[in-house]
């Protein structure tokens, strides 16, 4: 999988998406296990998601257990999450094809973003 690195954005192009991920310092292509992602259609429709793993998850609530947010622990909820067994670019960029191909779009699936700035044409 090519990816284009132009920090803190990671780009994979593919025939039908373009998913621009935010990534944070230390991370590795292989092992991400929690990213934003803007995600492009051929015809310029635009999704957001935030793609995590359980291990992921799980770690989180277990601090929220800690720290007390969340009701302890006791949930987790986060708009447009696209949840994935295995870390790793590749992984989340799989999982995001197969929702597209299987639906034709990511409408309804994922939070749907308007029309293009000419702010977002560097993204």
């Amino acid at each position: 999988m090519d990816l284009e690195i132009d920090e803190p954005f990671w780009t994979v192009r593919r025939p039908e998406l373009t998913f621009t991920f935010t990534v944070g310092d230390g991370q590795e292509p292989g092992t991400l296990d929690d990213g934003d992602v803007l995600i492009v259609g051929r015809d310029g429709e635009r999704w957001c998601a935030n793609i995590m793993t359980q291990g992921r998850i799980q770690a989180i609530m277990d601090r929220w257990r800690r720290t007390g947010e969340s009701l302890d622990g006791a949930y987790f909820w986060v708009q447009g999450l696209l949840i994935v067994r295995e870390p790793g670019v590749e992984s989340m960029v799989r999982a995001v094809e197969d929702l597209f191909d299987a639906y034709g779009d990511l409408n309804g699936i994922l939070p749907q973003l308007g029309p293009a700035d000419e702010e977002d044409d560097d993204l």
